[in-house]
């Protein structure tokens, strides 16, 4: 079987350039230790909007039964908003995969609501009225390109503001949404070669121990434990059989946990 591991993570945290090849093709393996990846205090980020085209190697799929449709809260917390922030962005990616305008734009409007939570929404404002407008148009690669710098001004701020642990808990929330989509596909028409998207125990395992170094103060609560729980039985779960697959019964327990997860960001 090819793999086509840590793709998803590309998906999640909204993408760029290095994670891929010239022509295209998705890569063997996302090195995590690659020069060209882009780090936010640490945190290795995969970038390519090309990698659209992987999620093509699923063949036909329902991505809008996967996009979410919640009412967004805001809270005070500023870290669950940051997580928030990054399944909402997610969301906007896979809603882009099913070329749901209506979805796309009332994402676009609940980008705006969270980036006023973390008090970014200046430096997102332009983008996210601009997936608004080429939602309304259908221009997809527009979006694509909307959420991408949309997902990355909020990064840059943080980072030049020091506050790189938001930026971690943002990254992770999109990397969740991610999986959550992809797991919940997978656990409806399960394939082996589709299942090593979510062939990523190394990938989780940077992220649990980003996850581990935040402050005391950035991970205070019940959802945080939840967090760290989570991550730590995704760890276990992808990883491969003696085929090099995740197993079916891993994908539909990873789609399980992943749901919990995400209803207890929005919901709690």
């Amino acid at each position: 079987m090819k793999r086509f591991g840590y793709i998803l993570v590309v998906v999640a945290v909204g993408i760029g350039s290095g994670a891929f090849a010239q022509d295209g093709k998705a890569p063997e393996k996302i090195d995590l230790s690659d020069g060209s990846m882009i780090v936010v205090d640490d945190t290795v980020i995969p970038l390519p909007l090309e990698i659209f085209a992987s999620l093509d190697k699923l063949g036909q799929q329902n991505w809008g039964a996967v996009v979410g449709n919640r009412d967004v809260k805001r809270f005070p917390d500023r870290s669950r908003s940051a997580l928030l922030f990054g399944l909402i962005v997610s969301d906007g990616f896979i809603a882009v995969q099913a070329k749901d305008s209506e979805a796309v734009k009332r994402i676009g409007r609940d980008v705006m609501d969270i980036a006023q939570a973390l008090a970014v929404a200046p430096q997102v404002a332009k983008h996210a009225n601009a997936v608004v407008l080429s939602a309304d148009k259908e221009d997809w690669p527009s979006v694509r390109l909307e959420l991408d710098r949309t997902r990355q001004t909020v990064l840059d701020h943080m980072r030049r503001n020091r506050d790189g642990e938001m930026a971690k808990l943002v990254s992770l929330g999109g990397w969740l949404g991610g999986t959550k989509a992809l797991a919940s596909i997978l656990r409806g028409n399960y394939s082996a070669e589709g299942s090593d998207l979510l062939n990523q125990p190394d990938l989780v395992r940077r992220l649990k121990k980003d996850f581990e170094a935040l402050s005391a103060d950035a991970k205070e609560g019940q959802l945080f434990v939840k967090v760290e729980k989570t991550l730590q039985t995704l760890e276990d779960l992808m990883k491969p059989n003696r085929s090099g697959a995740i197993s079916e019964k891993n994908v539909g327990q990873i789609s399980s946990e992943t749901d919990e997860l995400v209803d207890a960001i929005y919901e709690s």
